[in-house]
């Protein structure tokens, strides 16, 4: 493997790690609704993102060349990801939330060989099949059944959650495409802008105090979460096959419930414990050139 894949994947995993802070901001940003906590954190974002950008001498960047409407789908996407996603928390469950999201790699195997013309690779039908059983462990679908009452809100919140791994399986798609005409911090700055615009109407949504209260937490969600987060992220998967990116994604929900439990003391159960350990090795596998022997007994042809 040359040195190029392996910062991209250095890159991808770095990014998705800094993503699973977002349920520890999220819990330190309570008195905060969620329309204005999407927007102070895309607000926040793009303007540290200007900022860098200015400073570096690199805005020259950020004029959009070929392919103009993509920036402008790749914004509606990210912020429908985001809304949906917090909608599917409110209405159901982190667990649930968090399944949904990361039903992702299934969009991207079906979307990347028609969009993308990339094979679809034994290794990534593995990777993909190992990751999904950890997300199940992690999840625990019987205790989520069992324990929820079928109601109109719910199913929103279930539907919210699905169209929140679509677009999120999408937007990984749409990067890809528009590699070539984009770097990373040109995609970043524009899909943010583009989403402070279309949630300007929720910028006052939230009390003058508990907007004070929170302010550096805010600025710091924005930072963090949205611009070296999303920058490290969108270098990565824009340098890997769709399919292979989409899978090592599914590291930010483990790097999730490691914050989960070492920041905010959330027990940490075996099923947990397996589910990650799946999701890990599905994210090995999915960047090795050659299957594990165990597997390649049983998947000898490349799709």
């Amino acid at each position: 493997m040359n040195p190029g894949p392996k910062k991209a994947y250095a890159e991808l995993i770095t990014g998705s790690v800094l993503f699973g802070l977002m349920g520890v901001f999220v819990f330190y940003l309570q008195d905060i609704p969620t329309g204005p906590l999407i927007f102070y954190k895309q607000l926040f974002g793009v303007i540290a993102l200007f900022l860098f950008m200015m400073i570096t001498g690199k805005l020259s960047r950020i004029i959009p060349r070929k392919k103009k409407r993509f920036l402008l789908l790749l914004g509606i996407i990210n912020t429908t990801t985001l809304f949906t996603y917090l909608v599917c928390i409110r209405y159901t469950s982190f667990s649930v939330a968090i399944l949904m999201l990361y039903t992702a790699p299934m969009y991207v195997t079906l979307l990347s060989p028609l969009i993308l013309k990339e094979s679809i690779r034994r290794n990534g039908i593995i990777a993909l099949v190992l990751s999904i059983i950890g997300l199940l462990f992690i999840v625990d679908i019987n205790n989520i059944a069992a324990g929820q009452m079928i109601g109109s809100w719910y199913l929103i919140g279930v539907a919210a959650g699905i169209l929140s791994g679509f677009s999120f399986g999408s937007s990984i798609v749409v990067v890809r495409y528009v590699k070539d005409e984009y770097t990373g911090m040109t995609l970043i700055f524009w899909y943010t802008l583009i989403g402070v615009i279309l949630l300007l109407p929720f910028a006052g949504g939230v009390p003058v105090r508990a907007f004070a209260d929170n302010l550096s937490m805010l600025v710091l969600f924005g930072v963090v979460n949205t611009t070296m987060a999303a920058l490290l992220f969108i270098n990565g998967i824009s340098q890997i096959e769709a399919q292979k990116g989409s899978i090592l994604a599914l590291i930010e929900p483990v790097s999730g419930i490691f914050f989960d439990y070492t920041i905010l003391q959330t027990p940490l159960m075996a099923n947990t414990i397996i589910g990650c350990i799946f999701i890990l090795l599905g994210a090995y596998i999915a960047i090795t050139e050659k299957s594990p022997r165990i597997f390649g007994k049983y998947f000898r042809v490349q799709v």
